[in-house]
């Protein structure tokens, strides 16, 4: 007898679903150009969430923010430490604010350490906390990035009629 392995169901998929309006699963099938048991099989997740799926799923919702959201869950993504996160907005802006305003003492130093073309080991510490800056910088801007994704107008459709 086989054992079935079920990934961790992708919340954020359901979440989009109702998001977008679609209390049932049926009623999301009229978008979605998939059945309601495919549909709640991925969003359970006992079906891989394939990336061309995703990208279905994030036209068909209106909602460009879950490709983050699994980007950040995908393996890749762990493995480099992705996360997607959607702070609230005054939060995310003032933090970005704030990073901002700490990077041209990186910028500097980053200039600094490549005068000689390469990293030298006594700059090998600092350059590592500047890249550590730098890969907080990332996620704080994929952070606004996500709060932009989810308040963005909606894409105009049709022939304007």
């Amino acid at each position: 007898m086989s054992k079935t392995s079920v990934k961790p169901a992708p919340i954020y998929l359901r979440e989009a679903r109702l998001n977008a309006g679609y209390v049932s699963r049926c009623t999301a099938v009229t978008q979605v150009p998939f059945s309601s048991e495919t549909i709640g099989r991925h969003e359970r997740g006992e079906v891989a969430l394939e990336p061309e799926d995703l990208l279905i799923y994030a036209k068909s919702y209106d909602c460009p923010e879950l490709c983050y959201l699994y980007c950040a869950d995908c393996p890749v993504g762990k493995h480099m430490g992705r996360t997607a996160t959607l702070l609230p907005f005054p939060f995310a802006a003032l933090r970005v604010s704030k990073m901002l305003a700490d990077a041209p003492p990186v910028a500097q130093s980053l200039t600094a350490i490549a005068f000689y073309g390469e990293v030298r080991n006594g700059a090998r510490a600092e350059f590592e906390r500047n890249i550590a800056f730098l890969s907080e910088l990332e996620q704080t801007i994929t952070d606004m990035l996500l709060i932009g994704m989810k308040n963005a107008a909606p894409a105009v459709t049709g022939n304007g009629a």
